[in-house]
């Protein structure tokens, strides 16, 4: 009876734990890839926005090389007008 109690409250509490600490890791809320284009098997290149920054990656099954990379201009809004 004890056991059955025990695992009553154990196991959903383990569940809830687990649940938010996976929503506490939620990867990629800033990192998104914009563009990717494929140079043959295990090879490509990959614009990645992080930010305000923009990443050129080249991509091989062996390595990732940041080839440019540039700070993205903020974005105006159609309601904004300039003076």
């Amino acid at each position: 009876m004890r056991l059955v109690l025990v695992l009553l409250v154990v196991v959903p509490g383990a569940i809830y734990a687990t649940r938010w600490y996976a929503k506490r890791q939620a990867p990629g809320k800033d990192l998104r890839i914009k563009e990717a284009l494929s140079l043959g098997p295990n090879k490509g290149l990959y614009v990645i926005e992080w930010g305000e920054h923009s990443l050129l990656l080249g991509v091989t099954n062996q390595t990732i090389t940041v080839l440019d990379q540039q700070l993205s201009a903020p974005k105006i809004e159609d309601k904004e007008v300039l003076e």
